[in-house]
């Protein structure tokens, strides 16, 4: 077990062993070479959500002292950072939290010295070797992405990890001292060098092999940082970094443009911080020669990292086999739905509706109904787009952007009848048209439960929705006709309408 609280050690408070339904606040302080980080996280085990995420850019492995020891100012500024993070731990009322320290704290003559002061701010740090933490960041991708297949490469300022991912197992792995911060103390005023040094590590590697790897998964802040730039170039509409997909030949453009801009020139970029800006150019440079290297097709954002796999490694092998998405999807709809349970009697509803879809088709369906009435809080008039938006920018795993704008659109449908209006156009150009047509027509079949039963899951059971001979059929047991009013009709009637079908309703 990687280091814990006192609090934790002690007894007091101690965590319990994790379960299915486990849930509660649990924190992870991760000391790095260029930032010392917390966050915080709130629900469900296997799907844990950032809720306090604080971070200062402290650089302890930048200019480190000739004697090999951290530079003296950067340590000062991290041991004042956690001061600050402890007596933040201490107003969320001391959750479970562990704290590792990574190349930097690791390199360093003096590294357990650091840590002995960081025990006494009353933390237990642990520092992790390499190949841990590229362990780790390969987890926490797997965490995010169940089945994930490729190359993880998580960029830290000192070091570099590669995994090797197939189907959701961890392969080889190997850490490369080829940090952006690394980089800049070998090469000096001659950044021109770098691009020799990142060549030599890597063909260290010998199962870096070109054709092996389709997909990069992309992890850490610099390299998320080129994916940021990436998204404004090409004035993608949703923010959400997660899962976030460009070509090989996008992210070349992208490092390109990096390393030949001034740093006047990078300042001019929205969200990027400013402690960033010299070490970009160098994240840039390995990025792509691992790019070049492993003839990758694709790169892949992942909002999963070290501190993501530090909590998933913890995870018992059943709540590991859960899927992130229902258990988001279910921690929302146990907050803003007055009764949850309405979502998995209105996925029964659906079951025959949608009765050709496809596996990944029958998830996204039933990760919507779950949310089916997250908006019921909401002014009426409100309902709809705060719905939309909450899916959009949910922190939802396992899950494309595609799927993504597939449930928000099911949503808005639910609430309002029909999709956002044209205004939000950039955003529907993400979907087909048949995937926007089935996003409707789930909302309505929602929005007809809705009418008939709110908020009532009982008086759906035994009930059934089919298309059979261009008719709309609604089949249930006798003693559910007097539900059946205007208004359900109404509905009945417009989601008839979306799949080409005359409305019938079959009691028995």
């Amino acid at each position: 077990m990687l280091g814990m609280t006192k609090e934790k050690q002690s007894g007091h408070g101690k965590r319990p062993r994790l379960q299915s339904s486990g849930a509660g606040r649990q924190a992870v302080v991760d000391i790095g070479s260029n930032s010392v980080r917390l966050v915080i996280y709130e629900g469900p085990h296997r799907a844990p959500m950032p809720i306090c995420n604080e971070k200062a850019l402290c650089g302890l492995g930048r200019d480190p002292a000739a004697d090999g020891m951290l530079n003296p100012a950067a340590a000062d500024y991290a041991l004042a950072t956690l001061r600050r993070f402890r007596s933040l731990l201490d107003e969320h009322g001391a959750p479970p939290t562990q704290v590792i320290a990574t190349a930097a704290v690791r390199e360093a003559k003096d590294g357990a010295a650091f840590v002995a002061k960081i025990r006494e701010l009353g933390f237990e740090a642990e520092i992790i070797g390499g190949g841990q933490e590229a362990q780790l960041a390969a987890l926490g991708v797997v965490s995010c992405e169940p089945n994930a297949s490729g190359l993880v490469g998580d960029m830290g300022g000192g070091s570099l990890e590669l995994v090797a991912l197939s189907e959701g197992a961890v392969q080889e792995n190997i850490s490369l001292s080829i940090g952006p911060l690394k980089l800049m103390q070998a090469c000096g005023e001659r950044a021109s060098d770098a691009p020799k040094m990142i060549e030599a590590a890597l063909q260290e590697v010998d199962w870096l092999r070109a054709g092996r790897f389709h997909t990069l998964y992309s992890v850490g802040g610099a390299w998320r940082a080129l994916a940021r730039i990436h998204m404004r170039i090409r004035s993608y509409p949703l923010s959400v970094l997660h899962h976030y997909e460009f070509s090989r030949a996008d992210a070349l453009d992208v490092c390109d443009l990096v390393a030949k801009q001034s740093r006047r020139s990078l300042l001019e970029i929205p969200g990027i911080p400013h402690r960033r800006l010299d070490t970009l150019p160098y994240a840039a440079m390995v990025f792509k020669a691992v790019l070049l290297r492993c003839g990758i097709d694709k790169v892949m954002v992942s909002a999963g990292g070290v501190r993501e796999g530090l909590l998933y490694s913890e995870l018992s092998d059943e709540e590991k086999k859960l899927d992130p998405l229902f258990e988001g999807a279910r921690f929302f709809a146990n907050r803003l739905s007055p009764e949850p349970a309405i979502g998995e009697a209105v996925a029964s509803l659906t079951e025959t509706l949608f009765a050709n879809e496809t596996p990944a088709e029958r998830r996204i369906r039933l990760a919507t109904c779950i949310l089916s009435d997250i908006g019921a809080y909401f002014h009426p008039d409100l309902r709809a787009m705060q719905a939309f938006e909450m899916a959009l920018h949910a922190p939802f795993y396992a899950i494309t952007h595609r799927e993504r704008l597939q449930i928000a659109v099911a949503l808005h449908s639910r609430h309002d009848g029909k999709p956002p209006s044209s205004a939000d156009e950039h955003l529907l150009g993400l979907i087909s048209p048949e995937e926007r047509l089935w996003a409707v027509r789930l909302g309505l079949a929602m929005r007809f439960a809705g009418a008939l039963a709110p908020k009532a899951p009982a008086a759906l059971a035994g009930a059934s929705l089919v298309v059979e001979d261009k008719k709309l059929i609604f089949r249930a047991p006798q003693d559910r006709l007097p539900l059946m009013g205007e208004l359900p009709r109404k509905r009945l009637s417009a989601l008839a309408g979306a799949f080409e079908a005359a409305p019938v309703e079959d009691y028995f």
